[in-house]
């Protein structure tokens, strides 16, 4: 390959983060052309990517705050200095709400250029691509409250190849500060490292930190006020600006990690704001509001605890809760009235009809109360709601102090009885609390987050995400503190005389101490007064505040330039154009979400997607296509021409349809989605992407907006046998119940339709299914993975015998993309002889071969027929053809695997050649069988019923409890496509066992079934 050269190709890499929290978004895209390979993709943290042994020689951050809009550039530099191609990456965490304005790559003067397209047109794209054999990939991830980018290049010899990543975004306030985080992750140690930020704020800095190097995104309660910033930080301020410098050393970054830093690297900031209607810039014909008023005096609010204490809180969710509800509790100011109701199948309020002055009394015996809390039953969401509903005293028409109504709604599933209907819940809802602020807090991934982000918008609140993690207690607390202190309700910011237009949204329901309203907008040529009024509910009395704003000549905003900052408005040449066009597309997209009507869905999408291409973001309604330069700059192998790089301005986008045959690298879609503050804490990025119309013909295609269970949720799709069974939507190799066929030895292909065989497996993402023989029914659960751990499968210390399996890495789907994906690319089967009942034989399955060892070595390829015997054990190798494949190892007569051999002809972008376990016969396995799927071979469990006593009809119980021993937990039955033979898909019935829940199950934390290697 000659040096100008440079191979770009796409492929899905897997692992897990997800990467939302409130913001999500994470992206894979990639395609290769003609000799060329490019690997454009977003990945979660959680993937271990190949060693790089390229050199990173340079890696620059480089970020610019005026008044709260923050332009980041991240810049990085690889040299290839091996006699070989190599990979590089380039790998960014972007804060999720932020837009990608600006990607290139450059390599010896030659220019590859991103640009952003309206959706269908960069569809076209990509389906040319794939016409033409070029491999494009679409991938959404995401991980809290972060969106990863990755790029991987293959990079000729002696070349030198430098990337630069431009993304924008709006700092929102939150418990009284600004923060910004930028990630270090160069993939190595860099002599070259250096971080430079500049803050420039208008109405002046009240305080600036940098804070330690942060490696975990999990929060901590520790008191991090007296803690140093970053050796080699330094920091220079005045009163309206700040620089912020960081050049760590190569020995300061090898002493946080041998591999480089690996971290994000924090500032905290708030401003001086003195006056009540708070700061307003004007600049070119565009208008920000910063409302923020400072010293009111907090109103007491009325707030009503409703928690979810259904059986699927059972463990860890509720112990968290309790020991967030103590805090909160305890931080209760006497003025605050409160309440608490627990629900499942019914209602408990702890103070019947009224709420209570939060004493010390009052407070005490609510704690109790919550420790008593056990959680049992079914979900009754609407039943809850109007309960809490009851309970709200409404604001006082007296002349007396008044109360803020709140509604903190906490539950981490579905309605599964009484009224179930998410319309009926909402209609109900809406009716009842009026003026309560409703807050909805998802626990977990099963909780129905699009019908409590309804709820919220109806009722004037917000929804959050709680991640099931270690630090669900202390999310619980923060969001609490984010509301706990109103200051204002009924805010209403108007712009008199008609003097603006195209203005955000400017009534706001409360304004919480902490936190920040903006509004943004254009103001009417000829305009010099820009007459601002606001009118609000204090504690005590009404507010009403008028003021006048000079817009002539945007003297205002000029005067940034000069606070002593210089360069503070790099790469922004009019931040208020363009944090009115960031504002605005979001809340188009907002609307688009919370809208059911087509015509307007459609008007607001067409609305955000022209502004999208106007200022070059990549959103939710465009997508970033790279491609090649224009033929006349391109040098040939002979010539010397050279291109020159460009600037960090991106090109503008394009609405005309694509020519086919035009030469690109990669496109990716983006699925990008942040609410606005004060609205709601933002659907995950699945949601988004389905409500938005994200790509389907590779995406996972969803008619409704439920919450995908943690067992569906990595299914659908994951498999497609094509011919196999051309009738079946979803066939997946899963179990229905066992047969009681015993066979001699493995199946001739000619049965292999017709048997029934299976009595436990593991296949897809690890997805497990172990059959209940009493019952005629399986158990279904998923392990979430780690790429390129071993897991021990089946652990038989008395007959000798040991399964292990190697996963790979594959792409989060983009509606979960909080889960990792991994599949089996390799198992080992052996015995080890000597005192066992076996000799000691070795069997190595990979997606090319089977391998069996023991006195002397037999090669089975898996795309030919054969089968081998040695020390009594039989391997078979059936292939119909290259995409339907099977072993079958026959250990001894009551002993028999199975492993299936997954292959595609024309795969997605989340199909990926990987292998799945089967247990055909384990009658001759002992007792003591452990491991992840050994343990349950003789295991004797059962399923307790649990009876809806609404149910007149005698419907069959879809809930349960699971019991095993002492082990008792909730489990759903659910509808699955099943695969209980080799070839025939078809639907059946699993018990579910809920994410929460699976490490119960097994015993054992995950950890404890990894081992060393195969």
């Amino acid at each position: 390959m000659t040096m100008g050269k440079v191979d770009l190709k796409i492929r899905c890499i897997f692992f897990f983060i997800i990467i939302s929290v409130q913001r999500g978004f994470s992206e894979e895209f990639g395609a290769h052309q003609g000799a060329k390979d490019i690997l454009l993709q977003r990945v979660r943290r959680q993937s271990k990517a190949a060693k790089s042994v390229l050199k990173v020689t340079d890696y620059h951050v480089r970020c610019s705050v005026v008044s709260r809009y923050a332009h980041t550039t991240i810049q990085s530099s690889v040299w290839n200095q091996l006699p070989v191609t190599k990979e590089a990456a380039f790998e960014v965490d972007l804060p999720s709400a932020a837009f990608i304005s600006n990607f290139t790559i450059t390599s010896n003067d030659k220019v590859y250029i991103a640009q952003v397209k309206e959706r269908s047109v960069a569809r076209k794209m990509y389906d040319a691509a794939k016409k033409q054999g070029k491999t494009a990939g679409l991938v959404a991830t995401k991980e809290r409250e972060i969106e990863k980018f990755r790029v991987a290049v293959s990079v000729p010899s002696g070349t030198r190849m430098s990337f630069s990543l431009s993304y924008e975004e709006l700092l929102p306030r939150r418990l009284g500060r600004y923060e910004l985080t930028l990630g270090l992750r160069p993939g190595g140690l860099v002599t070259n490292l250096t971080l430079d930020v500049s803050i420039a704020e208008r109405t002046g800095l009240s305080f600036i930190k940098v804070l330690p190097l942060k490696t975990s995104r999990l929060l901590s309660n520790t008191v991090t006020g007296e803690s140093e910033a970053p050796a080699s930080t330094q920091v220079q301020q005045n009163p309206r600006c700040a620089r912020v410098h960081y050049s760590p050393s190569l020995q300061q970054q090898s002493s946080a990690s041998s591999k480089g830093l690996n971290a994000d690297y924090i500032i905290q900031y708030d401003v001086e704001l003195s006056d009540l209607i708070g700061d307003i810039q004007v600049f070119d014909g565009y208008f920000v509001h910063y409302f923020a008023p400072r010293g009111l005096p907090v109103v007491p609010k009325d707030v009503i605890f409703v928690i979810d204490v259904s059986g699927s809180m059972i463990g860890t969710k509720i112990k968290q809760t309790k020991q967030a509800m103590s805090t909160i509790l305890g931080d209760l100011r006497e003025e605050d009235h409160f309440n608490i109701i627990t629900f499942s199948d019914k209602v408990h309020t702890w103070r019947k009809g009224r709420t209570v002055r939060a004493t010390r009394i009052n407070i005490r015996d609510a704690k109790d109360f919550v420790k008593r809390i056990i959680a049992e039953g079914w979900t009754n969401i609407n039943a809850a709601l109007l309960s809490a509903a009851q309970l709200v005293n409404p604001p006082s028409s007296s002349g007396g102090t008044r109360r803020v109504p709140l509604v903190i709604f906490l539950t981490d599933g579905e309605a599964t009885i009484g009224v179930t209907s998410g319309d009926f819940i909402l209609s109900n809802a809406k009716s009842t609390l009026g003026a309560t602020s409703l807050f909805g807090l998802a626990f977990g991934d099963d909780a129905d987050f699009p019908l409590l982000r309804r709820l919220a918008l109806d009722n004037r609140g917000v929804a959050r995400m709680v991640y099931e993690d270690a630090d669900a207690a202390l999310q619980l607390k923060g969001f609490y503190d984010e509301v706990a202190s109103p200051l204002l309700s009924d805010i209403q910011l108007t712009y008199m005389d008609d003097q603006a237009f195209d203005v955000t949204r400017s009534l706001f329901p409360n304004y919480f101490q902490g936190s920040e309203l903006v509004v943004t907008g254009k103001v009417k040529p000829g305009v010099r007064d820009l007459k601002v009024s606001l009118t609000a509910s204090g504690s005590k009395q009404k507010v009403k505040v008028e003021n006048e704003v000079l817009v002539s000549n945007g003297e205002g905003n000029r005067t940034v330039l000069s606070m002593g900052c210089p360069g503070g408005m790099d790469g922004i040449p009019s931040f208020v154009r363009r944090l009115w066009a960031y504002y605005t597309i979001k809340e188009l997209l907002l609307a688009k979400l919370n809208t059911t009507d087509p015509n307007i869905q459609k008007l607001l999408g067409e609305k955000a997607t022209n502004l999208s291409l106007k200022y070059n973001f990549v959103t939710p309604v465009t997508s970033l296509v790279v491609v090649k330069p224009d033929a006349d700059e391109i040098p040939t192998s002979a010539s010397t021409t050279t291109v020159r790089p460009t600037t960090t301005t991106a090109p503008q986008g394009s609405n005309t349809d694509t020519d086919p045959d035009v030469d690109q690298i990669a496109t990716f879609v983006s699925a990008t989605f942040s609410p606005m503050p004060g609205v709601t804490d933002g659907p995950k990025l699945w949601e988004a992407a389905g409500l938005l119309d994200v790509s389907t013909s590779i995406q996972l295609q969803r008619k409704d907006m439920e919450v995908v269970k943690d067992y569906d949720a990595t299914y659908d799709n994951d498999l497609d046998y094509d011919s196999w069974d051309e009738s079946a939507s979803n066939p997946l190799l899963q179990i229905d119940e066992i047969a009681t066929v015993v066979l001699p030895g493995p199946p001739p292909p000619s049965i292999l339709s017709s048997v029934r065989v299976f009595s436990s497996s593991v296949d897809g993402d690890p997805h497990f299914v172990v059959q209940l023989p009493k019952l005629k029914q399986n158990l279904c659960f998923t392990v979430d993975g780690r790429a390129n751990d071993v897991l021990r499968l089946l652990e038989d210390s008395e007959r000798g015998i040991m399964v292990d399996g190697h996963l790979m890495w594959a792409p989060s789907k983009q509606d979960v993309e909080d889960r990792s994906r991994t599949y089996f690319d390799q198992i080992t089967i052996s015995t080890r002889g000597g005192t066992g009942v076996l000799g000691a034989i070795m069997i190595t399955l990979s997606l090319d071969a089977v391998v069996l060892e023991g006195e002397g070595q037999d090669t089975l390829h898996t795309n030919q027929k054969g089968s081998v015997t040695r020390q009594g054990v039989m391997v078979s190798m059936e292939s119909r053809d290259d995409f339907h494949q099977s072993c079958w190892i026959e250990l001894t007569k009551d002993i028999r695997f199975l492993v299936l051999f997954h292959h595609y002809r024309h795969p997605s972008y989340l199909q990926m050649a990987h292998l799945g376990f089967y247990i055909t016969d384990g009658q001759g396995l002992s007792l003591s069988t452990k491991g992840l799927l050994g343990q349950f071979q003789h295991a004797d469990m059962r399923v307790t019923l649990m009876k809806d006593p609404r149910d007149t009809l005698h419907q069959p119980s879809k809930e349960g409890v699971l019991r095993w021993g002492v082990i008792h937990m909730p489990i759903t039955l659910q509808d699955k496509t099943l695969k209980d033979t080799v070839r025939k898909g078809h639907l059946g019935s699993c018990w579910v066992v809920p994410k929460a829940q699976v490490e119960r199950l097994l015993g054992h934390p995950y950890q404890s079934y990894v081992v060393d290697h195969l």
